[in-house]
């Protein structure tokens, strides 16, 4: 039996470890079309739909990144994506070199998916692109070090 971990401490508080993410839920317009997209540009294999009430829900996996995608039917606020209201600013997916980030631009362009030329990002190499519902997404490189 391990020790449960006790995280680290700010003067007199002990703040509890966090072992990463554990997924990431983005609402769309369409859970099922975005899961297909998802699927087909960015490699996540679809694991299963739910529907409950208005909300449906399409639980996604890649190499250990688990994304949810949920649609709020009737229930959805209207009016499209934009990183600039509180919430989601974008998702940037991790890539561990120039290399990797220069086979998504091939991809993404074989694809049709329009993105920006690589950037300088303030700790590496960066392509933005968005998905069908205009969330702002990202692969950037890995800092080194």
């Amino acid at each position: 039996m391990t020790a449960p971990s006790v995280g680290f401490t700010i003067g007199s508080v002990t703040i509890p470890d966090i072992a990463g993410i554990h997924h990431v839920t983005l609402t769309v317009s369409d859970a099922p079309a975005s899961a297909e997209w998802y699927r087909d540009v960015l490699g996540f294999s679809i694991l299963r739909q739910v529907a409950q009430n208005e909300l449906t829900k399409v639980m996604l996996a890649r190499q250990g990144l688990s994304l949810i995608l949920v649609d709020h039917g009737d229930q959805a606020v209207p009016g499209d994506f934009s990183e600039r209201r509180n919430g989601l600013d974008h998702l940037g997916f991790a890539v561990a070199d120039q290399v990797t980030l220069e086979s998504w631009v091939s991809h993404l362009d074989s694809v049709g998916v329009p993105h920006s030329p690589v950037t300088q990002g303030s700790s590496g190499l960066l392509i933005a692109f968005r998905d069908p519902d205009n969330i702002a997404l990202e692969f950037y490189t890995q800092p080194i070090g």
